[in-house]
């Protein structure tokens, strides 16, 4: 049973989480001045991003961009002042710039001083970028190696990959930029992710028009070679960097303002209606959980075996579930994971508590809570299912080999921590230890059950008290000895009395003493009828509304608290309704979604296909009456065209041949305004 206090911890932890995920708005003047403190309704966001963007300035861009959809605000503005710095985490700053592409909310970026690295990438996929005076853009990537390529046997071809790489995955966001980007605009947004490519600005005479073009080295070096003439050239900076007048000549920046206040006229927004979001505590606290976060998950999951083996429920699994829990929520704080995710991940702790306290031995429900977690685990490290470039295809095999090292380091530490921990003097009385001495090992064949010996056989029948909390395994206490025992399913509190029914094996089968085997049953039985038949109702409320999965999730929870229910009254019980359901529910399903289609509310939903009549019929009467009449082509058709009917001209169609103009043709079919003529 879950205590008051358990419950009570839980909602404070819902809180404190709703809590971290928003936080006050406060006006922004863009002139720099202090504001006046009146109450608004901000629609334009504001984010103001100075140095490196480590993992506070990223999670706040992903609340801003959050706070803006949910408010559908206009903008979301980055202030970019001297921002940008080598170190910083590739897979966060892919998850930033995939949730501005995606946002509904369009983004504006506006750069001060020098912009490079990070800050200047995500500049190139923002809507609109606009440079104040001054401001230089450009050096995302600079032609240095990495440690890793450094310590390769060839460090030369592993930088050229790693840049092609980041190359080709900037392409593949800037097709999908919205305004796309003029061609020359293109090319030196390349060169500053890829630092090998020497842009030059060149004046081009080919076929006596003279015109400046923005040209790899490569480029201008095949129009010299094609006759066209160089009047004058002028190589860019490598790394490329970009003047602001550059990015504006260049189309790469949408133009130059002269203080921020322009601002809200080139962008017609009224300025008492912007604001910026003020740095929350979980902010704050979000560069300790990214140290943290390797720490949080092992003690997490070891802290759940802890549980696992201890009476009760108790500290070890309520701290367990707040590490793993805030580790997740680093994840959702910087953009790596959303609240799927960290649902699959405890929906698969919940289907391994169902392999481990209901179900064991299935395997079933334990395998796909170990898919769940793993797949919860993936994905809450980036902001991708599936790799779709070289970049991605990188981060998604190192956070493999992150987990691979979480599962071996929770397997050995957890190994150690069976064996050391039960002989601490302390914890040996919180560990449910192996049952010892002469009658609690039990096997053998004399009392019809299997049993070995005389003193095995004595236990049946037996009457002890509950040493611990049998759900459904635990220990005993008879006549000062304590033996593993466990039940047919129900739980038990420590301190009831229970009978032994019978040994099999090394199993000790018990039962709560004065209970038959079918009390209660009534209740139950009519308690798990009502689960089921109210999950099966909101499968079908399911498909007739839309509910965006709330009342499928509703339903789920019901038809899964049906099943436990039904496994406190017995195995054989909860077997059954596992059964039932799982045949059920797919024949509701299907009788759902064929009776949704003559509902009022799914004939407004579901397109029906276009009727057609036994016979084809033109659209204009007029096109019908040319049936059969001939007439003469007055083009040629190539198979259409035009021809004179009847006096009239028409668009017209062959069969598929060809027929030279003044060709006489005869109306073989009109189907809707298609007129199909052959050869006469």
């Amino acid at each position: 049973m879950l205590t008051k206090t358990f419950c009570r911890s839980w909602a404070l932890l819902a809180f404190a989480w709703l809590l971290a995920c928003g936080g006050p708005l406060q006006r922004v003047d863009l002139k720099g001045q202090q504001p006046p403190q009146a109450a608004v309704a901000p629609q334009v966001l504001v984010v103001t991003l100075v140095g490196k963007l480590g993992t506070q300035e990223l999670a706040r861009c992903h609340r801003t961009l959050r706070e803006a959809d949910s408010r559908g605000a206009l903008y979301v503005v980055f202030r970019l002042e001297t921002a940008g710095s080598q170190g910083e985490d590739t897979s966060d700053l892919q998850s930033l710039l995939d949730h501005v592409q995606q946002a509904k909310v369009k983004t504006v970026a506006v750069l001060k001083g020098r912009v490079s690295q990070g800050a200047a990438a995500l500049a190139l996929v923002c809507s609109k970028a606009f440079c104040l005076p001054g401001a230089e853009w450009g050096e995302i990537e600079k032609p240095e190696q990495e440690w890793s390529e450094l310590l390769g046997t060839s460090p030369d071809e592993a930088m050229a990959e790693r840049l092609d790489a980041v190359r080709d995955a900037m392409s593949a966001r800037l097709s999908k930029r919205d305004p796309k980007l003029r061609p020359d605009a293109e090319k030196l947004a390349r060169a500053m992710v890829d630092p090998r490519i020497q842009i030059v600005v060149a004046t081009v005479r080919a076929g006596g028009i003279e015109r400046q073009q923005v040209l790899e080295q490569t480029e201008l070096a095949a129009l010299t070679a094609g006759g066209a003439k160089v009047l004058g050239d002028r190589p860019l900076t490598r790394p490329l960097m970009l003047s602001a007048q550059e990015a504006a000549d260049f189309g790469l920046s949408n133009g130059t303002l002269q203080d921020l206040d322009q601002l809200a006229d080139v962008l017609t927004i009224d300025r008492a209606s912007i604001g910026e979001l003020t740095i929350n505590w979980a902010e704050q606290m979000v560069g300790w959980l990214e140290l943290l976060q390797p720490f949080l998950l092992v003690c997490g999951f070891l802290l759940l075996l802890v549980e696992v083996k201890t009476p009760g429920v108790g500290l070890p699994g309520f701290l367990g579930v707040i590490f793993l829990a805030l580790s997740l929520f680093y994840s959702y704080l910087v953009g790596l994971a959303e609240i799927t995710e960290i649902l699959v991940f405890f929906l698969g702790l919940a289907a391994i508590a169902v392999e481990i306290f209901l179900l064991p031995g299935t395997i079933v429900f334990g395998a796909v809570g170990f898919l769940c977690l793993v797949m919860a685990l993936v994905l809450s490290r980036q902001s991708f299912v599936l790799p779709s470039n070289a970049v991605e295809e990188a981060i998604f095999l190192a956070n493999l080999a992150n987990l691979t090292l979480l599962f071996v380091s929770v397997l050995v530490l957890g190994g150690l921590m069976w064996r050391l921990l039960p002989k601490v003097p302390w914890f040996n009385r919180l560990f449910l230890a192996s049952p010892s001495g002469g009658g609690a090992v039990l096997a053998g064949s004399g009392s019809g059950y299997g049993l070995a010996d005389a003193g095995a056989m004595a236990l049946v029948g037996r009457v002890g008290k509950a040493a611990t909390v049998l759900r459904p395994t635990g220990m005993m206490e008879i006549d000062g000895e304590r033996v593993e025992v466990v039940t047919e399913g129900e739980f038990v509190e420590a301190g009831t009395t229970v009978r032994v029914l019978y040994v099999q094996g090394l199993r000790v089968v018990v039962a709560a003493e004065g209970a038959s085997a079918r009390s209660g049953e009534r209740g139950s039985v009519g308690l798990v009828v009502l689960l089921c038949l109210l999950g099966l109702g909101l499968l079908v409320a399911e498909v007739m509304f839309v509910s965006f999965g709330v009342i499928a999730a509703l339903s789920g929870v019901a038809l899964l608290s049906a099943i436990f229910v039904a496994f406190q009254q017995s195995t054989a019980f909860g077997v059954s309704v596992v059964v039932v359901e799982a045949i059920a529910a797919p024949i509701v399903l299907t009788f759902s979604f064929k009776l949704l289609p003559k509902t009022p509310f799914g004939k407004a939903l579901i397109l029906s296909g276009p009727t057609s009549a036994t016979s084809a019929g033109a659209a204009d009467s007029a096109l019908a009456a040319l049936l059969h009449k001939t007439g003469t082509t007055l083009s040629a058709l190539r198979p259409s065209g035009y021809a004179r009917i009847d006096g009239r001209k028409v668009d017209v169609v062959t069969r598929g041949e060809m027929l030279d103009a003044d060709s006489p043709i005869v109306v073989l079919d009109v189907a809707n305004n298609r007129v199909v003529v052959g050869r006469r």
